[in-house]
């Protein structure tokens, strides 16, 4: 959130593909003194499915399902998006879990996540265990103690950056009537997208004051 110290800046994240090369090796054969074809690699591991619950996402425009989402009302008069097509599929007293493999899915997941680890999750404690890429920032956030602010509301966002393993979202917020830009990054991990902190436990990054050059109007 933009107005909090556990918002403050985290570093844009970039996932990547490690591949694996296989190396084929003639044999020769000692009784016929010939060699034998070269022995074929091995056939590629599957796709990684869309989501863990088998999300394929809103056909159309990359940003179809998330434009056209519903929003629940929550605790405080907060609202989360939530779309059957792009996720969130699953909805527990903890984690809001479950998004397509997309860009809807990576808009759906970093707000959905962030909001819901800064303490609008009964369990919140357990979105940050199971929702976020681990390393320091979630067992800072884990030894805060939420603190919501006045009710923040969305009004646009727009994707930054996007690949099937990582993106950056820029979100247009409103609180007490003040508009800030702040980006979100989520990971793909183990079959969904995951939050991105900073080492001090902050949900987002590069919150100004003001509204994002371009954006995609959006909110309840």
């Amino acid at each position: 959130m933009p107005i909090t110290k556990r918002r403050a800046a985290v570093a844009a994240v970039v996932g990547g593909t490690v591949l694996a090369a296989g190396t084929a090796m003639a044999v020769r054969s000692a009784e016929s003194d010939q060699t034998t074809p070269a022995v074929p690699p091995a056939a590629p591991a599957p796709a990684a499915a869309e989501s863990s619950c088998g999300l394929k996402g809103t056909p159309g425009p990359a940003t179809a399902g998330a434009t056209s989402a519903s929003w629940t009302t929550v605790a405080g008069g907060w609202s989360l998006p939530t779309s059957t097509t792009d996720g969130p599929a699953r909805q527990t007293a903890g984690p809001w879990s479950c998004f397509a493999r997309t860009e809807s899915g990576a808009v759906l997941a970093a707000y959905v996540i962030a909001m819901r680890a800064g303490g609008l999750a009964d369990d919140w404690k357990a979105v940050v265990r199971e929702q976020a890429i681990p390393g320091p920032g979630q067992g800072a956030l884990l030894a805060a103690t939420p603190s919501l602010p006045a009710v923040t509301t969305p009004r646009g966002f727009v994707v930054a950056a996007y690949s099937p393993d990582a993106a950056t979202v820029r979100y247009r917020l409103q609180n007490n009537g003040d508009d800030y830009s702040c980006d979100m990054d989520v990971r793909w991990s183990d079959g969904d997208w995951r939050l991105v902190l900073g080492d001090d436990g902050s949900t987002a990054s590069g919150c100004v004051r003001g509204v994002p050059d371009t954006f995609t109007p959006w909110g309840p």
